[in-house]
């Protein structure tokens, strides 16, 4: 593998994850401000709620923007390298 692939790769991978995290931390905080009334009337602490509630939930969400992410970051990589080639 070329250097100058390397780098795009390793560009592409940072930008992603970075999303995907950016995406999921949003996410689970519009769920949670949603949900605030069901799980004060559940009696479940803190800790019971994060492990039988979003330890599906992140999965879960991470499977719907998986695709459209990594679309998005194909588009704006070749919107990248179409510019590189212009200059």
């Amino acid at each position: 593998m070329q250097q100058l692939d390397r780098y795009i790769l390793k560009k592409f991978l940072v930008t992603f994850v970075f999303c995907m995290l950016l995406f999921t931390a949003v996410a689970v905080a519009v769920d949670i401000s949603e949900k605030t009334d069901d799980f004060v009337q559940s009696g479940l602490t803190s800790k019971q709620l994060f492990d039988q509630y979003y330890i599906g939930f992140i999965p879960h969400i991470w499977s719907y923007y998986f695709p459209y992410l990594f679309l998005l970051q194909l588009f704006f990589l070749l919107l990248k390298w179409l510019h590189s080639l212009r200059s």
